[in-house]
């Protein structure tokens, strides 16, 4: 009797099998559940991070534009009007071309022309009476012929955060073409005009500067003459692609352009849920 009492009150206590593997799978559950919350904050933040960075690159292009600053060199004959900014150009890199879907590059350029001169037409003409271009030539000392020709002014360039895509309103098509925001000479306005065509300023710059330092001829003109009439006054919508960002593949954010945006404010960020995100 003695010895059962013993038993009884010196018995030891612990967890069974069962429980110790109960209270794992429940542990195990939260820890998954607080990873996945935290992973998913971070793939959040990366994707609004891709998504603000691109529209405030927009918006600054319309800050500058409407302050523009010298292009130096004592270049006084010409003076900056505006930004060409290109989606789709090749660059050309020390071993091979680089093209723009393995990096998707963005270029911008001074749009610099006479002193002098824009009318009061539209925007394209404008462009023409000022002889508009966004490179220039370098002449020889004599200044009877020239002797290379390079960009106006400051060559920008801007690439998606986080390896997003900027792409159209079709899954999967990067977006190209070329975009002008030009202000005008007397009034100030500013303007904006888009084009399918994509204008290949480093490869132009690349094939005249071979030919000039083979002593070969190249029939130097401007680039955007020949392009004017391609662009028009539209709207575009830029879809956001995270490329696979976590809970947000599937997902698209609309950046649109409004028609002519005259500031900074036509450069609009459409919520993911609204009813005129066209990038779903």
């Amino acid at each position: 009797m003695m010895y059962n009492h013993y038993m009884i009150k010196h018995k030891r206590y612990g967890f069974t099998l069962i429980e110790v593997a109960l209270f794992l799978a429940i542990t195990g559950a939260l820890f998954v559940g607080i990873v996945a919350g935290t992973q998913n904050s971070i793939w959040h933040q990366k994707f609004n991070d891709a998504t603000q960075n691109f529209a405030e690159f927009l918006r600054s292009i319309y800050s500058e534009v409407s302050n523009p600053q010298s292009i130096g060199d004592g270049r006084s004959e010409y003076a900056i009007y505006g930004k060409l900014v290109v989606f789709g150009e090749k660059l050309d890199g020390e071993y091979k071309t680089i093209d723009y879907s393995e990096t998707q590059k963005i270029f911008v350029y001074d749009v610099v022309g006479n002193l002098s001169g824009g009318g009061t037409g539209a925007a394209g003409d404008m462009l023409t009476s000022l002889n508009a271009n966004v490179v220039i030539p370098v002449e020889w000392w004599s200044r009877d012929k020239v002797k290379r020709i390079e960009p106006a002014g400051i060559v920008e360039n801007y690439s998606p955060r986080w390896a997003s895509a900027i792409e159209t309103t079709k899954m999967n098509e990067l977006f190209t073409g070329s975009i002008l925001v030009i202000r005008h000479p007397r009034s100030g306005t500013i303007n904006t005009l888009v084009s399918k065509e994509v204008i290949e300023v480093n490869n132009t710059l690349r094939d005249a500067n071979n030919a000039f330092s083979g002593h070969g001829s190249y029939n130097f003109g401007s680039l955007l003459a020949s392009k004017l009439n391609t662009f028009v006054e539209d709207e575009i919508d830029f879809c956001i692609n995270p490329n696979g960002i976590g809970a947000f593949s599937n997902s698209r954010r609309d950046i649109r352009l409004v028609k002519n945006a005259r500031n900074a404010s036509g450069v609009e960020i459409i919520d993911l849920d609204s009813s005129e995100n066209v990038c779903k």
